[in-house]
């Protein structure tokens, strides 16, 4: 299941209403770029505003507003904000256990981790403990 959320900002600029909008593909956004302020100039270069524009300005100082949301991303959505800490840390469990079934079919046959009672947890176990 992919994950995605729509992100738009209306604002009115030189007397002329604007909607920009993105869908973000958060699968393929590095976590350090689901931040507010990161999340500015990929939707002013989806929508053609220049960033050394008077029209950028006015952009970054509009809230951000998300809907539309796929995957884990309905979680961390609340009347059109994103728990962004959370979200992050969702993300990271979703990639961690994708990359924990790989090793499961790589080394094991398995396709999915539920195939085997306690496989998860002691893929997690020796994950962590590669770690520290």
């Amino acid at each position: 299941m992919k994950n995605r959320v729509r992100v738009r900002a209306t604002f009115s600029f030189r007397g002329e209403t604007f909607h920009p909008e993105l869908v973000l593909d958060l699968d393929e956004l590095p976590p350090e770029s689901l931040e507010p302020e990161a999340l500015y100039p990929m939707l002013a270069a989806a929508n053609g505003i220049d960033p050394y524009s008077y029209e950028y300005e006015v952009l970054e100082v509009t809230p951000l507003e998300f809907d539309q949301p796929e995957g884990v991303v309905a979680d961390h959505l609340h009347d059109g904000q994103l728990d962004f800490d959370a979200l992050k840390a969702a993300l990271a469990d979703v990639r961690l256990r994708n990359r924990l079934e790989e090793i499961a079919r790589e080394h094991l046959g398995i396709e999915k981790l539920e195939e085997m009672p306690g496989l998860e947890a002691a893929l997690r176990a020796a994950w962590e403990a590669g770690q520290s």
